[in-house]
């Protein structure tokens, strides 16, 4: 089987009506009824969205809103891109079967794709009513691609990926990389480039082109020539992989594709990793890492917004009180950037510690010069909230209690919500380390009073090390320019750096990793959310304890202080060797991690990451055999 898998097509001027003037003509018309003259430019631009979206779109461009303000004397309103969408639709259905000629060269790739053994899907800006129309039509000239989706089968149109996804789900096909779609709009190239796979702009008969077939062929050569480099230039601003002039060139592109792809495969892990992080990602994440972006492009920067956003919304509901910041290196880079940055010069740190990462905010106040008081519960102690709010009580100097939420130096998971409500009750500034723990376990920042929560690109959301996040209540964050004590982890000049740069970071951005992260939360979304995602975790921290009690190791806690993302296990016996044990398991595909406690000899083994119930049992049998060939 070649390397590409699968080809998704556009339709509308792309494998049928070329030019795509079927929706155009109707666009012009509708608003012309209303005393709106659209340009065939404007009435072009948003072509390839879903068409209640491309509506939209029309009507707020300044221009037109303008105008519609100036005629109805009120600004454009939601209700008017009903009214138009409303007449819209049943015009357009009447002459889409006569704008449904499939277009020179398509049947004859198409049967070139199948005699290898490479699928065919489609998405498009049409309605599902509107696709009956246009795929019956097609299908009479012998055009019937394996599948058909709309928006309305995923909820959202292009842009965003989802419709190209679906298809990839439908096709049984994976990864994105094994995946080339072509369509003739800048909505379709970037599709694919949401989507991860390759992207190809078609351009004699597009809609970036905009001509008719007479009025192309009619041109001189030089004009030709002229009129398709404009055009690819579009596409490739726009983000695609390559173009091609015609359907025919598109089995050629894909052989080059499949060749340049050999280099570049993703190879299957030697191991699985059942650590806290780094851990186990999807080949889907690693092969979103195979194409290079540009710093200061905009469409990379879109991206950044759109990420600070979804991070913000995974973390609570009153999203328009915090922000998300992302900050290069590995999450205690985050963590020092808070600390440095938000406690003021005559500010005091109270850190609750019970193990080596409570710690280690104490070695940064400590190398900063930050006035700070430990208090030590131990490394397998709870935090005691009644000794806490007498430390809060006694010492007015202390502004702001940083705690870790999930310990991976034992796995215990701490009691945030108590710590918050003192806390907060007494007017301090609440900083939690929730790396291990954010994007697998249910938390809401302003429900637990949390004013700044720390975490890490390459942990319970599933992409890979490079860099860390802070989500900031607006309101503390405000007002913490000009204390940071370093300007690389500066998270206030972060933060106003991507708020006015819509997006740019102030130093070299880790684009690779933002671009797998993005591809690891739209994993989240289709798992279901963090409250699927804590479940599988649950389960698997549930099965592993089980089974390994059965083999004969205790877990250092019960269940009570025990959290879904690492769990410990006691030594079985004084003689047992955990190097060879590890060494043992890793022989047979599962890495573990050592103990990191003085009080007793344990190690751990990690519940997260792209690990499932087969997962744990593999490893249990792994674990079984080991401790039966050294009885």
């Amino acid at each position: 089987m070649p390397n590409i898998q699968a080809v998704i097509f556009d339709w509308a001027g792309t494998t049928v009506d070329y030019g795509c003037f079927a929706p155009l003509e109707v666009f012009v018309n509708v608003f012309a009824k209303h005393g709106v003259t659209l340009t065939l430019e404007e009435a072009r631009g948003p072509m390839g969205m879903a068409k209640r979206d491309h509506v939209r779109a029309l009507l707020f461009l300044p221009r037109v809103a303008a105008l519609w303000n100036e005629l109805h004397r009120r600004a454009p309103k939601e209700a008017d891109v009903d009214a138009l969408y409303g007449e819209f639709e049943p015009a357009l259905m009447r002459t889409l079967s006569q704008h449904a000629e499939v277009l020179d060269g398509v049947l004859e790739t198409c049967a070139w794709l199948r005699e290898r053994g490479i699928k065919i899907g489609s998405t498009t800006g049409y309605t599902a009513d509107m696709m009956r129309v246009v795929t019956a039509e097609a299908a009479k000239q012998g055009y019937v691609p394996d599948a058909v989706v709309t928006a309305e089968d995923v909820g959202v149109g292009r842009p965003q990926p989802f419709m190209l996804q679906h298809n990839l789900r439908m096709l049984g096909v994976y990864p994105p990389r094994a995946v080339v779609k072509v369509g003739d709009t800048v909505a379709d190239i970037q599709e694919g480039v949401n989507a991860g796979v390759w992207s190809v702009g078609v351009v004699v008969g597009s809609s970036v082109m905009g001509m008719t077939r007479s009025l192309y062929e009619a041109l001189f050569p030089g004009e030709r020539e002229e009129a398709c480099v404009a055009a690819e230039r579009v596409f490739l601003e726009a983000g695609a992989d390559a173009t091609i002039r015609t359907m025919a060139e598109l089995p050629a592109l894909i052989e080059e594709l499949s060749a340049r792809d050999e280099q570049i495969q993703v190879p299957d892990n030697p191991y699985l990793l059942l650590t806290p992080g780094p851990l186990s990602t999807t080949k889907t994440v690693k092969a979103a890492m195979l194409r290079d972006w540009c710093t200061w492009d905009d469409d990379y920067n879109r991206i950044v917004q759109q990420l600070r956003a979804d991070l913000v919304a995974l973390a609570t509901g009153q999203t328009d009180d915090y922000t998300a910041v992302l900050m290069q290196g590995s999450g205690t880079y985050s963590v020092e950037s808070v600390v440095g940055s938000v406690i003021p010069n005559e500010g005091k740190l109270l850190v609750l510690t019970n193990g080596a990462y409570g710690d280690r905010i104490v070695r940064i106040a400590q190398v900063l010069g930050i006035a700070y008081t430990q208090l030590d519960f131990g490394e397998t102690g709870e935090i005691n909230p009644d000794i806490l709010a007498q430390v809060l009580a006694e010492d007015a100097a202390i502004t702001h209690v940083a705690v870790v939420h999930c310990e991976t130096t034992t796995g215990m998971l701490n009691d945030i919500a108590s710590v918050g409500k003192i806390v907060k009750a007494r007017n301090r500034g609440f900083i939690v380390d929730a790396m291990s723990s954010f994007g697998g376990i249910p938390l809401d920042v302003a429900e637990l009073g949390i004013d700044y929560l720390v975490s890490s690109a390459n942990k319970c959301i599933q992409g890979v090390p490079g860099f860390g996040f802070v989500i900031a209540l607006k309101s503390a964050l405000s007002g913490c320019k000009g204390l940071a004590r370093s300007l690389s982890l500066d998270l206030y000049d972060q933060w106003t750096a991507m708020e006015q740069g819509h997006g740019k970071w102030r130093f070299t951005s880790p684009t690779h990793v933002v671009r797998a992260f993005c591809q690891a939360m739209q994993e989240l979304r289709e798992e279901g959310g963090v409250a699927a995602r804590h479940a599988r975790y649950a389960q698997n921290q549930r099965t592993l304890v089980e089974g390994m009690r059965a083999l004969g190791f205790a877990p250092l806690f019960e269940q009570g202080q025990q959290s879904p993302i690492i769990t410990s296990f006691l030594y079985p016996d004084p003689a047992f060797d955990f190097q060879t044990f590890y060494e043992a398991l890793k022989r047979k595909g599962y890495v573990i991690y050592p103990g990191k406690i003085s009080k007793a000899p344990t190690f751990r083994i990690g519940n997260i990451g792209d690990v499932h119930a087969s997962d744990i049992k593999g490893l249990l049998r792994a674990v079984a055999g080991y401790t039966e060939t050294s009885s």
